[in-house]
């Protein structure tokens, strides 16, 4: 029995970073007043087993004096009465975004306190000033290297409250020696435990202890002061963000959009004007009704719009002198806008809506199956200064803006229409309109394989975004046995006046993402290169691409100031959140402007990455790389998962996201990710092995890269190796389990499992198999819809699949997973099925997105770690 001698402290502020509304691993407001303990032990990070356990180990701030509220002794609206047990709850501590720890300290009514490091042993005593309701606050962390039960019991004399990971799990408010016990089911991971203490006695007893159930005897519990953890999902889904950024016209200014995500899926969030030289805030803007926030093209200005009865409103604000002007009100079926460099005039998209069709609808063709094929969009023009306002287009097809003219007297818009006659199924005409006359000329008409466009600053030429075919065969870089991958998306210059085209890109293996031609010289782009997102500047009369290095390894998002010589950008890295950088467009000089997360991920352990790449069987060099666990150990042996692109863009080198890498190597795993042939951003002619390339290259990649990977790779338990993809990536891991056992499991979310399925029943079926399975059809390639589909490779099924998919589905529909399911229960394979009700293509839905991911870990933990506890916890066996 231990005593904890002399702690006098004249106030009392309990918190601990458990206690507001966080789900996991929250973190307290900084109190500021100067604790002193007496002699204080601390102690290392222990290892218990399943047998009950002292936590003798704690942070304490306090003791805080708290008082009954006046009029206490009468009764609320409701009739109920303030009571001695509500002062547990009395102080209201916001959670900060700083774990607690040793030292760290909070403030509260202007004094700081300390977090101080004591040693609790059993039935030790809390010895306290004279002063009665005094609250004491406590923490520890508890973790756990995998799912799982246990029970938490706290000894007290006073009145308890239990708090884990922020929510509150119990109280007890009796003032005699007694007991709370709260049971727990604990993920992966630190957990913070937090412990209020309401005194009324001379001296406090207290003890507390973990047991583990008895299924969970073998899994380690670590108890520690140390707020250190490793990557959870909470982490990617909550927390604070950046959104859309712009830089204005001048280059001083940005619009930046921050957010936070709260737990349970609700968010705030606000827009910010920053002047960049003082990186400050001047204006903040919360008003969440407005929408189209934007700088005009050449004052730093911002217009935005608001909605009412269907009608909307268009304003101008100026940030510097806070002066608002309404440009139009009411407006009907306003879509979108676009300014005019003089500023007079905008362009706006007009969305009508189609009369709803009734019981019966005949469908005029495969896209009519979409429930918005039917509206059309159509473009105006107002003028800012009459209010005039003319319609520009009409008719029977949707007319889309592309450009402005650097004049302003003349648009650049297109029409397209659905041709089933040949692939890609669309044609595309291009038109530009004299906003004077109102006379077009056709830029092209009917074209086949349809492009984006924008004039040069000098408005003589186009710049053209589109795929390899654009113009015939004069953007394509790929063998003639070979057919283009039309995803791989090029850069063309066409020459107004002689209508000649010269691709940019032809010699240039990155994918282009974006592209803005800034200066009569300069175009800047951002490409898809290998699974890096990057930038570079194509200087027009050397005609040579010149990579300007930025910071991140994805860039997420650019903006570049009127002039070109400024600009702002987001990205993340493998193993960094998104940040905000500005970069000097002279100098090439990148300098961090925000970094949201930097707090929330100071205490948060990653393991190490590192490069894989190997030859296959075609001699080209397939890249990839390697998430190992934090504290990674080379003697030991770890499970191993492998994901790969879920259709033609690679797996890109982002932190977060739908497929967590960081998180499952978080939870023990070493992952691999590889960028199979197929992929974009690494040439046409390696693209282009997408294209009818169903169950070819792609998988004889996935499988000799893999076996490659475990025989360099000692670490590596190649008995316990899973595979996990989706979408095109679904039917990608449906295949494999057709052709090699090396995967002991394997998760397909949204598979397909029936390419014809998919092609005549998904929404986007037809027009995606217009690359995938170019100028292929199930009557005269029987041989990719059948041979090359998982369902008809069924039986040649083996090891183990979980199947994931929304019911509501339009991209891949959810029969895809239902008839390989079918198939493999009736063949008696080990498969399982779950579906996501009401989700898309995605999981969208805060909560079902954390099921989803639940059971992704909880499947891979019974197949490779031979942890079916959780998973028999969210889905328990049925006799149906």
């Amino acid at each position: 029995m231990g005593i904890l001698h002399d702690l006098i402290v004249k106030q009392l502020v309990f918190l601990s970073v458990v206690y507001e509304n966080q789900l996991h691993n929250p973190y307290p407001m900084n109190f500021k007043r100067i604790i002193t303990c007496g002699s204080l032990a601390i102690m290392g990070l222990g290892l218990f087993s399943a047998q009950a356990q002292d936590i003798d180990n704690w942070l304490l701030t306090g003791p805080v004096k708290t008082q009954i509220p006046a009029f206490a002794a009468k009764g609320d609206i409701n009739f109920k009465k303030f009571e001695r047990k509500n002062l547990l709850q009395s102080i209201k501590i916001k959670a900060s975004e700083t774990a607690i720890s040793e030292g760290s300290t909070i403030l509260l009514k202007n004094e700081t306190f300390k977090w101080n490091n004591v040693t609790v042993p059993t039935d030790s005593l809390l010895k306290t000033d004279t002063s009665k309701d005094q609250l004491f606050f406590l923490t520890s962390y508890l973790e756990t290297s995998r799912w799982q039960k246990g029970a938490l019991t706290i000894e007290s004399n006073a009145m308890i409250e239990i708090f884990v990971n922020g929510k509150s799990k119990g109280t007890k408010t009796s003032e005699e020696w007694g007991k709370k016990k709260v049971s727990l089911t604990l993920d992966r991971g630190k957990h913070t435990i937090g412990v209020r203490l309401l005194a009324n006695n001379d001296t406090i007893k207290f003890h507390a202890k973990w047991k583990s159930d008895e299924d969970f005897e073998e899994a380690p519990v670590a108890f520690s002061i140390a707020p250190e953890r490793a990557l959870q999902i909470s982490d990617i889904v909550d927390g604070k963000r950046l959104g859309s950024i712009s830089i204005s016209p001048s280059g001083k200014y940005a619009k930046i959009y921050r957010s936070t995500a709260l737990p349970g899926g609700k968010s705030t969030g606000y827009y910010a004007i920053m002047d960049l030289a003082t990186k400050k805030n001047i204006q903040i803007i919360r008003n969440p009704k407005i929408y189209s926030l934007k700088w005009l093209p050449t004052t730093d200005r911002l217009s935005y719009t608001t909605s009412a009865d269907k009608k909307t409103n268009l304003y101008v604000y100026d940030p510097i002198n806070g002066e608002e002007q309404l440009i139009a009100e009411g407006l009907k079926e306003f879509s979108g806008y676009s300014w005019a460099k003089s500023e007079q005039f905008i362009i706006y998209t007009q969305y009508k809506k189609a009369e709803k069709a009734k019981d019966l609808k005949r469908i005029y063709g495969p896209d009519d199956r979409l429930p918005y094929f039917r509206n059309r969009s159509y473009l105006r023009m107002l003028d800012v200064n009459s209010g005039t306002d003319i319609a520009l287009t009409a008719g029977n097809l949707s007319t889309s803006l592309h450009d402005i003219h650097p004049t302003d007297n003349k648009i650049l818009f297109s029409t397209s229409r659905m041709d089933y006659s040949t692939v890609p199924f669309r044609r595309q005409s291009l038109y530009q309109m004299n906003l004077n006359t109102f006379e077009l000329d056709t830029i092209w008409k009917e074209k086949s394989y349809s492009g984006s466009a924008q004039y040069s600053p000098n408005g003589t030429q186009l710049l053209v975004q589109a795929g390899p075919e654009c113009f015939g065969n004069i953007g394509v870089n790929c063998p003639k046995d070979m057919l283009t991958n039309a995803y791989d998306s090029q850069l063309y210059i066409f020459d107004l006046k002689s209508q000649k085209v010269t691709p940019i890109t032809k010699k240039f293996d990155p994918s282009v993402d974006y592209a803005v031609w800034k200066t009569n010289n300069n175009i800047f782009v951002k490409v898809g290169e290998r699974d890096f997102s990057n930038f570079y500047q194509f200087d027009v009369k050397r005609k040579r691409f010149t990579k300007i290095d930025i910071k991140t390894d994805v860039l997420s998002s650019m903006s570049i100031d009127a002039s070109g010589q400024k600009a702002i950008y987001t990205g993340t890295s493998i193993t960094t959140p998104n940040m905000l950088w500005t970069l000097d467009l002279k100098t090439r000089q990148s300098a961090l402007l925000i970094d949201p997360t930097k707090t929330e991920f100071e205490t948060i352990k990653l393991g190490k990455t590192e490069e894989w790449n190997f030859k296959n069987r075609n001699r080209e060099t397939i890249y990839g790389r390697v998430y190992y666990p934090p504290n990674f150990d080379s003697k030991k042996k770890y499970p191993v998962i492998v994901y790969y692109y879920g259709g033609t863009s690679p797996v890109e080198r982002n932190f977060g996201g739908r497929y967590p890498k960081n998180i499952w190597a978080s939870a023990g795993y070493i992952v691999y990710v590889l960028q199979p042939s197929g992929a974009t951003g690494f040439g046409q002619k390696f693209s282009a092995r997408h294209v009818n390339g169903w169950g070819g290259d792609a998988i004889d990649d996935i499988i000799d890269g893999t076996k490659q990977f475990l025989k360099a790779h000692p670490a590596a338990d190649g008995e316990n190796v899973g595979c996990i993809g989706a979408s095109y990536g679904g039917f990608t891991t449906m295949m494999l389990q057709t052709r090699t056992d090396i995967f002991k499991t394997a998760i397909s979310h949204a598979g397909i499992s029936d390419i014809t399925s998919y092609w005549g029943e998904g929404y986007w079926g037809y027009t995606y198999s217009a690359t995938a399975s170019k100028n292929s059809y199930p009557w005269n390639n029987r041989e990719l819809y059948v041979k090359n589909s998982p369902l008809f490779n069924a039986d040649k099924f083996q090891n183990s699949i979980l199947l994931l998919h929304g019911t509501s589905d339009t991209n891949v529909p959810v029969g895809e997973s239902k008839q390989f399911y079918m198939a493999l229960k009736l063949l008696n394979k080990d498969a399982e099925m779950v579906l996501v009700a009401g989700e898309d293509h995605w999981i969208i839905n805060y909560k079902k997105r954390q099921q989803w991911h639940d059971t992704i870990m909880a499947w891979f933990s019974f197949k490779l770690k031979n942890q079916p506890e959780q998973w028999d916890e969210m889905y328990p066996k049925k006799q149906l």
